[in-house]
């Protein structure tokens, strides 16, 4: 796939985080000040995040309002929704650029790929696969903290949902379909930054810091519930 920066549009949502979304959107500019964006925006009406948004709505940075929080699934999708270039860099807005990856990402982009970027484990139960041992078969998952999608494959198949693991049904499917190869490895991107799960462990990343549980942390240090209503899957 022959691509540039201009083929590729970011999608974030932010809920009621406005340093999250600050950092992460100053750090994203200073490598790429000419990317299409979207932001959905979750956050309450007239919440201090909205204020800052209002100030960096531009012809290159486009917001989405929602005034309640719309979760984060329902909102990515409806952002994903809006993009009109051939490939969309999906981030979390507690992402931290330390240096673009999306040179060598973009290399890994086949017409065919689904999307590349960190890939680990789940189990056909939707959670990192070794958490429980009733867990059989291993399902490769593309992590979407950081990354960049094929929009022509992507929207073959089902859009996330409100899980911890929102790309679980996409994955699935493509697992049950032999498809998993369309998933491509970036191997200088290595999921969380801190932390630990049931598969993997927080290492450092020369690219994008995330440290687990980004959101949720500022959410709950604010007072407000970590994450609304039930997994759907």
């Amino acid at each position: 796939m022959k691509a540039g920066f201009r083929d590729i549009t970011a999608v974030t949502a932010t809920c009621n985080t406005r340093d999250l979304i600050e950092r992460m959107y100053k750090a994203f500019r200073e490598f790429h000040p000419d990317i299409k964006m979207i932001i959905l925006d979750n956050s309450d009406k007239d919440h201090k995040c909205q204020e800052y948004l209002n100030s960096i709505n531009s012809y290159k940075t486009t917001i989405y309002r929602f005034n309640k929080n719309h979760g984060h699934a329902r909102a990515v999708n409806y952002g994903l929704n809006k993009v009109t270039t051939g490939l969309a860099l999906l981030m979390d807005s507690d992402t931290v650029m330390l240096k673009s990856p999306l040179c060598g990402m973009l290399k890994l982009m086949d017409n065919d790929s689904y999307g590349v970027g960190w890939i680990t484990e789940i189990g056909r139960d939707g959670y990192d696969f070794g958490t429980w041992k009733s867990q059989k078969v291993p399902i490769k998952y593309l992590h979407p903290y950081f990354c960049l999608l094929n929009m022509n494959e992507f929207r073959k198949y089902p859009p996330l949902v409100h899980h911890g693991n929102p790309f679980v049904q996409t994955m699935i499917r493509l697992h049950d379909l032999g498809l998993s190869d369309k998933l491509v490895s970036f191997p200088g991107l290595t999921g969380h930054t801190n932390g630990k799960g049931s598969n993997w462990t927080g290492t450092s990343s020369e690219y994008v810091q995330h440290d687990f549980g980004g959101t949720r942390s500022e959410l709950r240090k604010n007072g407000r519930e970590e994450i609304e209503g039930c997994w759907e899957y």
